[in-house]
Order: C-alpha cells, then sequence, then structure tokens
C-alpha cells in the first residue's frame, strides 16, 4: 500500500506544497512565469511571478489550447484540460530538498500546434525514480498565441521565449528541490527539439543548461523571416471573419474562436508543391533576437558547440505522419518519378534506385516517406552531430531501430519516447499505436537500456557505461548507437 505525505518546501518565489509517494515528490502547475491571459495574451513572459503563503501544487496544470493532434493515433490520447493561464512546470524529485542532483528539462514536441508538459505520456516519477535525477516538464504557449508572427502587434517566438523564461527559473530555483543548477539538462522531441536547436545558436542561453539531448529534431525545416511570415495570420484571420486591419481584435478573442479558425485554416490550406510536407501553419520564425538566423546553418558554424549534446532520429520518422494519409498510400510511380526529378534533376534516376534497394517493399508511398524523412530528420541530424563533434563539443548520436507492432508504422517517429520516460503502461493504456499490442518483458528491457544510457549523460556527460552497450563519440566514422531488440554501435559506410 502506498502512502501519500504533503511536503512543503521554500522556493524563492513562494513556498509550494507537493506530494510525496512511492520516494518521489511531484509537484504541478507550478508558474515560471505570470499567466499570458487576458491583457497579456501576447506578452513576453517576463519575471518569475511570486505569491503569498504556500501554493498547493497537486493537481495537473492546463495544457495551451489547440485542436487534436494528428499524432494521437501514433502516442495515443490523453485527458487534458485546456486554458491559456498554462506557463508551469511539472516537478518530480527522488532527493533531498538539501541534495544536488542532475536535472532534466523536457520540451515536448507536437509541430509547435499540440501537446503539453502536463500530459501523462510525459509523467516524470518512473524516469525520476529510476535515475536518481530531479525531473522538470514544461508547459508553453502554442499555435497562433505562441507562433503568431505580425511584427509591430506582439513579440515572435512567444513559445520558445517561455521555454527560455522556464529555464531560467529552473536555474533559480531547482536547488529548493534538491537539484543541481550547475548540471542542467535539457531534452527535447520533435518541436521541442528544433527549439533546443534555436536555444544553441542563441548566446542568451548559455549557462542556462550544460547538455542538451535533441530527440527527431526536424531540422531539414527551413524558417521563415519574421516579415514573410504574415500570409499565414492573414489566412487566419480570414478564416475568423476579420479584416487584415482587425489584428487588435485577437487580444480579445475566446480562445475558442482560435480553435475554429484553426480547424477551417487546416481544412482550406493549398496543397503543398511538396508532396508529404507535414510543416505546420505556426512555427517559429527568423526575427533576429531569439533567432538570428537558421538554427541547422548556425550549428554548422559551431555556434553550439558549447554544449555537449546527444542527437537521436527514428529509423522512419515518417511512418508516423503516413499512416491513414491517403497522399502516402495512393502516391503512384509516376508521381514518385516526378518528385525524384524535382529534387534530384538529372541525378533522379540514380537517386531513385537506391532509395528502391534501401526499401522492403518497395512502395512509392515507401519511398516517398523515406526522402521526406531524410530531407526533415536523418540528415540534418548527422551533419549536427559531425558539426557538434568538429567545433569540440562532445557529440553522441542515436537511431531507434525497433519496430512498432501495427504494419506500416515501423520505428516512426515518437517511438522512443515511451522508452524514455519509462511509463509503457501509460502509453498502452492510451491505445498509443507505437507500443500497443508489444511484448511487455521487450518493452521494459530495452526502455531500461534506453533510459539508462540518456540518463547517463544527464549525470555524468557520457551514455557508456563499462556493462552496457558501448556508445561511442560521434567522429569522422559517424558512429551511432542503434537501439533494438539488440542494441549495437555502427560506424557509417
Amino acid at each position: 500500500m502506498l502512502t501519500t505525505n504533503h511536503i512543503t518546501l521554500e522556493t524563492p518565489f513562494g513556498s509550494l506544497r507537493g506530494i510525496r509517494q512511492n520516494d518521489i515528490t511531484s509537484f504541478h502547475r507550478v508558474p515560471y512565469a505570470s499567466p499570458a491571459t487576458g491583457e497579456r495574451r501576447y506578452a513576453l513572459p517576463g519575471e518569475p511571478m511570486r505569491w503569498e503563503g504556500v501554493r498547493d501544487a497537486f493537481d495537473t496544470g492546463h495544457v495551451a489550447p489547440q485542436l487534436p493532434s494528428r499524432l494521437d493515433a501514433v502516442m495515443g490520447v490523453y485527458p487534458m484540460q485546456m486554458d491559456e493561464d498554462c506557463l508551469h512546470l511539472d516537478i518530480w524529485s527522488p532527493v533531498a530538498p538539501d541534495a544536488s542532483a542532475p536535472v532534466l528539462v523536457f520540451l515536448h514536441g507536437g509541430a509547435f500546434m499540440t501537446g503539453g508538459g502536463s500530459l501523462p505520456c510525459y509523467d516524470g516519477a518512473l524516469l525520476a525514480k529510476n535515475s536518481g535525477c530531479v525531473v522538470v516538464t514544461v508547459t508553453y504557449r502554442l499555435g497562433p498565441l505562441g507562433f503568431l508572427s505580425q511584427p509591430g502587434f506582439a513579440p515572435t517566438n512567444l513559445g520558445i521565449r517561455d521555454q527560455i523564461a522556464a529555464l531560467r527559473w529552473v536555474r533559480q530555483a531547482i536547488a529548493s528541490f534538491g537539484g543541481d543548477p550547475q548540471a542542467v539538462t535539457v531534452a527535447g522531441q520533435s518541436a521541442g527539439a528544433y527549439s533546443i536547436a534555436a536555444m544553441l545558436a542563441n548566446p542568451v542561453c548559455k549557462g542556462l543548461f550544460q547538455r542538451a539531448i535533441l530527440m527527431s529534431a526536424p531540422l531539414g525545416l527551413k524558417l521563415r523571416r519574421a516579415q514573410e511570415a504574415p500570409p499565414v495570420a492573414r489566412a487566419m484571420l480570414q478564416a475568423l471573419g476579420l479584416a487584415p486591419n482587425d489584428l487588435e481584435q485577437l487580444r480579445t478573442l475566446p480562445a475558442e474562436r482560435f480553435l475554429e479558425a484553426l480547424r477551417l485554416l487546416q481544412q482550406n490550406l493549398p496543397a503543398s508543391p511538396v508532396p508529404g510536407d507535414v510543416a505546420p501553419p505556426f512555427m517559429p520564425v527568423i526575427d533576429g533576437d531569439v533567432i538570428a538566423r537558421d538554427p541547422i546553418d548556425a550549428i554548422l558554424d559551431g555556434e553550439g558547440a558549447w554544449c555537449d549534446t546527444i542527437i537521436g532520429i527514428t529509423r522512419e520518422e515518417y511512418g508516423s505522419f503516413a499512416l491513414g494519409n491517403p497522399l502516402f498510400a495512393g502516391f503512384t510511380e509516376e508521381n514518385l518519378q516526378a518528385e525524384f526529378v524535382r529534387v534530384f534533376g538529372e541525378g533522379a534516376g540514380q537517386a531513385l534506385a537506391a532509395a528502391r534497394a534501401r526499401r522492403a517493399p518497395s512502395r512509392p508511398g515507401a519511398i516517398l516517406a523515406d526522402l521526406r524523412a531524410d530531407e526533415s530528420f536523418s540528415a540534418p541530424s548527422a551533419a549536427f552531430a559531425d558539426a557538434q563533434a568538429r567545433h569540440g563539443a562532445r557529440s553522441y548520436m542515436y537511431q531507434f531501430d525497433w519496430q512498432a507492432p501495427l504494419a506500416d508504422l515501423g520505428a516512426c517517429h515518437c517511438l522512443d519516447l515511451p522508452f524514455l520516460f519509462g511509463n509503457i503502461e501509460t502509453w498502452t493504456g492510451a491505445q498509443a499505436a507505437s507500443v500497443i499490442g508489444a511484448d511487455p518483458a521487450e518493452l521494459g528491457d530495452l526502455s531500461r537500456i534506453f533510459q539508462g544510457a540518456l540518463m547517463r549523460f544527464v549525470r555524468t556527460g557520457s551514455p557508456e557505461a563499462e556493462d552496457h552497450p558501448a556508445w561511442p563519440p560521434y567522429g569522422a566514422n559517424g558512429t551511432r548507437l542503434h537501439f533494438d531488440r539488440r542494441v549495437q554501435a555502427y560506424a557509417s559506410i
């Protein structure tokens, strides 16, 4: 029988009361900034808020207003409460307040449009218990509330500014939870990983964390400049029935109206000239401030080498996006040849032959998925790992090869997440196609290996251990660790 105790801590911003259960103390809905509501909807996160008395931190926090995720089938569907008052943290500590444990701060993915650090799939209790580290998840603004680009109307990249504000809060307050502010690793998946790449290229972020783990970072995304992004906002205004000069109404419209407009916008967006393109309608922009230039370009020039990194991909990232997508299912041989001509020009024939040789069965939709995955995830991630190593950082890379039981998903986007957090039963209970139907013993053992390696990096700066698979740093031979039923490192040919 589990016993539950209330624990009160003093932080630099006020007293917090959490719950201690099964040797883990948890604190939920901990504000790292004043609520971005009412007049503050499009305000900078600002300084951490302070409070009087003891603040109960028992209840699950809200997530930003959002539509259902396009990856619900892969990740599962979880209960959520949506509210603009979402600038908060969830914290799990396995140690006493006077300890000095390493800290992992996790930034969720969701195409800058969906998700939230408070969702059950990101519960950090088991991760904290197994690793001995303090675990923090961040919830931040999304979609048109977090990534509206209208210079002169609102600050750009508010969602990333929220994340930076959360990391500043952690630096100032995590010692109250037994964490070491000088031993912070920031980890993120998909949009969260892309956000970390942007931070690595931002000098303001030096000192907020010492290590970084990027999981399935879509570094092939090409960002627009802030001045080029307004057409998306104009389309949203049209969906809302507003004129282009009615931006001020966005400050007071109910959040439900935004979601209605997003639904219409997604239904009526013109088809991309790039088949299979999954770039979201709202995402970061190059603003000369938070993001001075494209993050991958900055990393290639060595601007992220101040931070040791792990970067990872799943073998078939686009399996998640192709699932149930008629474009991939109906892609024809003629379509495929035309796309390879568009991408490779005169080398299209040779490139297509090589792509067929790597894929079985070599259906056109599967080869298209490989092409898009290579462009968006695989190739730029390898370039990232190589640049970090060349410029002096300790750099590691992994590839998650274990396949989901559902046919055609393969080793898909988001597949590695349950293995990091270790809460497999939560994912299977939500009917996540990525893991449902798999052997529980296999899931548990692979989670132990994967989680153990990443958390050793959090604790020591190296994912290696004598009694675990060798994981050499990424170097000239492009070594990466492959996670499958057998875990082994391979060098590039």
